[in-house]
């Protein structure tokens, strides 16, 4: 006769060694009505995110890195660093799981180098920002391609 395993068996072997996807699942299959799990995500909440608000699964509060991250502060610093004459950011947060910037920057220092080494003045000079930063577009212009787009 086969014996019956004790559910408590199971579980202790699947949070021991089991793989996450399977905890969850368990965790989920335990809770029995949704509203019991409400009050968990509410304790979570932070001043300035609506009561109940919660990011989409698998994605980070947007707020864990808008309060650190400004379009102005990067503008600022690519400015300093990169000693550009002209910078634009654009927070492009809006709607999304995390933050995010589109940014141009026209700079001397870009003056016969390929985008890729370009790109890499740019990552070196927010090194400490990118890690907080979901998606991070740029364009990088020379002065004299920024005057040659602006006449167009």
């Amino acid at each position: 006769m086969a014996r019956a395993k004790s559910p408590d068996r199971w579980k202790a072997r699947l949070l021991e060694g089991g793989s996450t996807a399977l905890t969850y699942a368990l965790v989920r299959a335990e809770v029995s009505f949704p509203a019991e799990v409400a009050p968990v995500r509410l304790q979570g909440s932070v001043a300035g995110v609506g009561a109940g608000v919660v990011p989409p699964l698998g994605c980070r509060p947007s707020w864990t890195t808008a309060m650190e991250l400004s379009a102005e502060y990067l503008r600022e610093k690519l400015q300093r660093d990169l000693e550009a004459e002209h910078v634009e950011v654009e927070d492009t947060t809006l709607n999304r799981c995390a933050c995010s910037f589109r940014v141009l920057v026209v700079s001397a220092k870009f003056e016969g180098k390929p985008l890729l080494q370009r790109h890499r003045l740019v990552n070196a000079c927010l090194a400490e920002e990118l890690p907080h930063i979901h998606a991070f577009e740029q364009k990088t212009l020379t002065p004299e391609q920024w005057a040659r787009e602006r006449q167009k």
